[in-house]
């Protein structure tokens, strides 16, 4: 009881606490509910207050509308934020759900619906307008979502960014630090950072928050994505997006899954990519890890059904900085078709050389090896910075069908050299069944540069081989690569082939990617080199460029080359024919022209050999057709008695033909003692084609061009045979053209032509001999021979050696006159030509004064000095007749003669008659005096001597005749049976001497003026005055006077050349007078006989 006592002691105190409290506490609430009554009826304008003084504390302009204040519901409308023209918030209504505590109320929930929001990213700064001053606030504290259960409609976003235009959508509900969901959209027409760009680029998906952390999961895609200066572009790709982000945002990771239509890169075309990963990025660093496929990939060099990538990546400074690593493997590998095609062009291109069938078997095997069950594999890593991109590809093996290694590479680099030229290493091998095996190794000197031996085995297909036994590459710091090695080839070339080329090869490849090859004199060898028949063999070629340039060069103008020899010797074969070739300088370049001097070519042995010798040329290697020029050209053929000197004109090549055409040269004899003039040709034309040589020229005389005679020539160079067809289709001879201008063995045979000859020829030969032939003839010829003027020859020569200038025996040509001295008429002469050295005259007979005027045979030496005996027969000569033909004044006579005339010349010319005699035949004859006798200083014995012999009957009669023809010629003439006729004078002193036998001789010393003419055309036909010329004898052969004086001749030969220098003065258009030549000065004109004669 005590203790309850105390117990309510204690408790009287506590008590009046308490009701002291409760007392004051509703006071307050008192106090309280009073203020929030008062506050209750100002919350409009409190609120408004409160709303402006944040707006103006931050320096944000903004209007707005108060809807209603509740203590659980506060309602804000028509919210505008900056410049109300163009604002960069509206929101058309926020609610701010609370309950009522005491102090601050609680948040339980923000609603916003119809906002818009307009913003910026620049430079990396992200800007609201006139909101910045309330979100970037400049305190220096990690990002928190805030703390809010936010319910967002129809929430809209415009960012204007250094990318382009994107614009926003949200709606979502939800704690922002947890719990909140909702949907995300985004869309731009266009974006682009840097080369790339993106076209129609979308975003859909569901965001969420958990425990601070937002996630992200929906398709990223675009319909176009391109970077140009890379060459890489996709379309109508979809990107499947898992991200998460922590709560400060610093560090977002993301799983993704693609896949694309056509995708680009560079030369390379696929028909989509597929794959995944997983990425992460955190403070500006992205990494990844992505497993990709791409399908169907098609490259030029190669195809593959599928191309799988699988490896890391890490980039930052927006992929200025970037690098990634994996492992690539490709399946189903092909021949791509821009290599099938350009291995094809280039056989095509290189078809007729040894290039084309190594090319042909290359590309074959290889079309075998990559049919589609071959694979690629590799490892690879590729790093970006400041620009520049670098590749290495530690380990690659493609392998072919059969599962043989086509192509290994290992420790490959690809690299941007200082010049913008790659910067190549690394080593590699290629092999394969039928393809070529080439190793290289490739490494990089302490000082930088870097190094690439090469090396090719020997790869054949065919004839065709080509060896690389070394070439050396190295490349320095710029870029620049240097060459230095050597190619072994055999095989065919364009019209021949090639065995054992030793080719140097040493040059540079500047970093811009110019050539320049061979810098120096280079010998080029070769075992055998063959084009058409021509086969040289173990010869070698020194080539030098041009002072300061190399011979070969490559860039932006095209391929150059330019290279020369000082001379030239070369030998071999032509056919089965061996051939020697020797030169000046020789020089080419390209695109330009080869140019060659003294070239010297010899067919066959050396002792028969066939000469051609070129003094130039040239050829324009620029033009669409191979051809050019060529000049002071002399051909010797063994074979050919005849050679070609001073050609010139043009030449081609195409087709496997070589054509001269435009071609001019001269034709001669070879031999010392030319048998022809020159002869010249203008326009002749020349092909070879099929290893035959096929000629054509028209010759002519080159003082006046007339045209002798065309040749029609055919030579194959195979076998050495061929012939030449001339045609002559008709040379006039006349005063200008005559026999002496084409041959100078006409000399003291034949002068003064005037007709036409014509005829055909045929020379053919062989690596045995050379025949010709040929048949020539006239229907009309006048001319001087050496036994006098002749009118009217026809008739055909037929030859059995043209060349040699040899006949058949007895050539016959019809003479329709001639004149010995006394004229003849239509007889014949035979003759044979032996090696155009004798003129072997078989005879000639003519009808003379009742009998037969005979040539006997004779082997005259054209051109040689010696003693030549002419012996004319005479045949039944009517003495009565030779008195009226000779016109012999007061003499009649009867009686036939026979006899011999012997006309000797010797050296010099001169002529003689040698025992020339003529005998009557029995029974004789009958001469008279038929004249007046005067006897004046006569003695009476004489008178009636006289008288006695007026009239005669011999029994024989015997003429002798001797002596010089220039000088005084003795005729003797002797009488045997002398008798008088029935006409003489009798008396006493005949009738004392009728029963004696006499004979009476008679000596006759006179000059023998009409043999004169003869001696000189023994020597110069053209002394030969015609009986016609002198008014003798008319146009029918009759005789028109008994004589002429040399008065008479004189004058009428100075009349005759005045009057030829008056015509010839008109035809140039000089006045006709003319001008005496001083004393002494050679006129040009031929003096006349009467002066020869003296």
């Amino acid at each position: 009881m005590a203790q309850e006592a105390d117990a309510a002691q204690e408790n009287r105190p506590q008590g009046r606490k308490r009701r002291i409290v409760r007392n004051a506490f509703r006071v307050v609430v008192a106090l309280l509910a009073v203020a929030v009554l008062l506050a209750w009826f100002a919350r409009y304008r409190i609120a408004d207050d409160l709303i402006a003084d944040a707006f103006r504390d931050a320096g944000v302009r903004a209007t707005y509308d108060i809807e209603s204040i509740s203590p659980g519901r506060q309602v804000v409308a028509n919210i505008v934020v900056g410049d109300p023209a163009q604002p960069d918030l509206t929101v058309e209504r926020l609610e701010l759900l609370t309950t009522p505590r005491f102090g601050l109320p609680d948040i339980r929930q923000l609603r916003v619906s119809g906002a818009r929001l307009y913003g910026s990213w620049r430079g990396g700064q992200l800007s609201f307008g006139a909101l910045d001053p309330l979100l970037f606030t400049g305190e220096d504290k990690p990002f928190r979502l805030p703390d809010v259960n936010l319910a967002l409609a129809d929430g809209r976003a415009l960012i204007a960014s250094d990318y382009g235009r994107i614009g926003l959508s949200l709606s979502g509900e939800g704690r922002l630090r947890d719990g909140f969901t909702g949907e995300l959209a985004a869309v731009s027409d266009a974006l682009a950072a840097g080369e790339c760009a993106a076209e129609r680029t979308t975003l859909y998906g569901t965001v969420s928050v958990d425990s601070e952390r937002p996630h992200f999961t929906g398709p990223l895609r675009f319909d176009r994505f391109a970077c140009p200066d890379s060459q890489i572009a996709m379309r109508d790709a979809a990107v499947q997006l898992d991200l998460t982000a922590d709560a400060r945002l610093t560090h977002v990771a993301a799983d993704f899954a693609a896949r694309t239509g056509g995708v680009e890169l560079a030369s390379a075309r696929a028909n989509g990519l597929t794959g995944g990963g997983e990425a992460s990025w955190r403070d500006g660093v992205l990494t990844a890890r992505y497993d990709l496929e791409l399908g169907a990939v098609a490259t030029p060099p190669a195809r593959m059904d599928a191309l799988a990538l699988e490896g890391r990546l890490r980039a930052s400074d927006d992929f200025a900085r970037m690098e990634t690593d994996g492992d690539l493997r490709g399946t189903g590998v092909a021949m791509g078709l821009d290599l099938d095609r350009t291995l094809g062009d280039v056989a095509e291109a290189t078809r007729g050389t040894l290039l084309a069938p190594l090319l042909d078997r290359t590309g074959l095997n290889l079309a075998r090896e990559l049919r589609g069950g071959s694979s690629v594999t590799a490892r690879y890593t590729l790093r970006r910075m400041d620009g520049a991109t670098a590749i290495a590809i530690p380990e690659a093996r493609l392998r072919g069908a059969s599962g043989d290694t086509v192509l290994a590479l290992s420790r490959g680099q690809i690299a941007p050299g200082a010049a913008g030229a790659p910067r190549l290493a690394g080593n590699f091998a290629t092999g394969g069944d039928g393809l070529p095996r080439i190793t290289g190794r490739m490494e990089r000197a302490a000082g930088g540069a870097l190094t690439m031996n090469l090396a090719m085995r020997e790869y054949a297909s065919g004839r065709s081989r080509l060896a690389i036994p070394r070439l050396s590459l190295k490349q320095d710091a710029g870029g620049g690569v240097t060459l230095d090695g050597e190619i072994l080839a055999s095989g065919p070339l364009p019209g021949g082939a090639v065995r054992g080329l030793v080719l140097p090869v040493d040059g540079r490849i500047a970093a811009d990617g110019r050539l320049a090859l061979w810098d120096g004199c280079r010998d080029v060898r070769f075992d055998r080199l063959a084009f058409s028949n021509l086969t040289l063999e173990r010869q070698s070629l020194t080539l030098c460029p041009q002072p300061g340039v190399p011979i070969l060069r490559y860039g932006a103008n095209g391929l150059q080359l330019a290279a020369g020899a000082t001379s030239l010797d070369l030998r071999g074969r032509l056919a089965e024919t061996p051939i020697a070739l020797r030169s000046g300088a020789v020089g080419f370049a390209w695109p330009g022209a080869l140019v060659a001097r003294d070239l010297d070519v010899a067919l066959g042995p050396p002792a028969t050999a066939q000469g051609f010798a070129i003094a130039d040329l040239t050829a324009n290697l620029s033009a669409p057709r191979l051809g050019g020029e060529f000049s002071g050209t002399d051909v010797f053929l063994a074979s050919v008695p005849l050679d070609v000197t001073g050609a010139r004109g043009t030449w081609s090549y195409a087709d496997d033909r070589l054509g001269l055409s435009q071609a001019a040269f001269t034709l001669a004899d070879r031999q010392e003692d030319a048998r022809f003039e020159p002869l010249v040709a203008r326009d002749a034309a020349l092909t070879l084609a099929g290893n035959v040589i096929a000629a054509d020229a028209l010759l002519r005389e080159p003082e006046t061009d007339a045209a002798i005679a065309r040749a029609a020539v055919v030579h194959d160079l195979g076998t050495g045979t061929g012939h030449a067809d001339l045609t002559v289709d008709g040379v006039a001879f006349d005063a200008n053209l005559q026999p002496l201008d084409l041959t100078h063995l006409a000399l003291g045979v034949i002068a003064n032509v005037r007709g036409t000859v014509s005829g055909e020829g045929r020379i053919d030969w062989t690596a045995q001999g050379l025949t010709s032939s040929g048949r020539f003839g006239s229907d009309s010829l006048d001319f001087a021979a050496a036994f006098g003027p002749v009118q009217g020859a026809s008739g055909t020569v037929v030859f059995t050696d043209l060349l040699g200038l040899s006949t058949a025996p007895g050539q016959t040509l019809a003479v329709a006159s001639v004149n010995p001295g006394i004229e003849v008429y239509d007889g014949t002469v035979a003759f044979q030509l032996r090696g155009g050295e004798v003129l072997a005259i078989e005879g000639g007979r003519w009808p003379f004064m009742g009998g037969t005027l005979i040539m006997r045979p004779v082997d005259i030496t054209l051109g040689a000095e010696e003693t030549r005996t002419y012996t004319m027969e005479i045949v039944g000569l009517e003495a009565a007749r030779f008195i009226e033909r000779t016109g012999i004044a007061n003499i009649a006579a009867t009686g036939t003669f026979d006899g011999v005339i012997p006309i000797v010349f010797d050296i010099t010319g001169d002529g003689r008659l040698e025992n020339g005699r003529l005998v009557s035949r029995p029974p004789g004859g009958h001469i008279a005096y038929v004249g007046d006798l005067t006897y004046a200083d006569m003695s009476i014995y004489a008178n009636y001597a006289f008288s006695a012999l007026r009239d005669l009957q011999y029994d024989r009669m015997e003429i002798g005749m001797n002596g010089p023809l220039t000088g005084e010629l003795v005729t003797q003439v002797r009488f045997a049976g002398i008798r008088q006729g029935p006409e003489a004078e009798r008396n006493i002193v005949t009738r004392v001497l009728a029963d004696l036998p006499i004979e009476l001789r008679i000596n006759i010393r006179a000059p023998f003026y009409g043999l004169i003419n003869s001696l000189r055309s023994i020597q110069d036909p053209a002394a030969v005055r015609s009986p016609r010329d002198l008014g003798l004898v008319g146009a029918d052969g009759r005789r028109l006077r008994d004589s002429v004086d040399q008065q008479t001749v004189d004058e009428q030969d100075e009349a005759a050349e005045a009057e030829a220098e008056r015509q010839l003065r008109e035809s140039l258009g000089e006045p006709a007078e003319k001008r005496p030549a001083p004393a002494g000065e050679d006129t040009g004109v031929q003096p006349p006989e009467s002066e020869i004669m003296r």
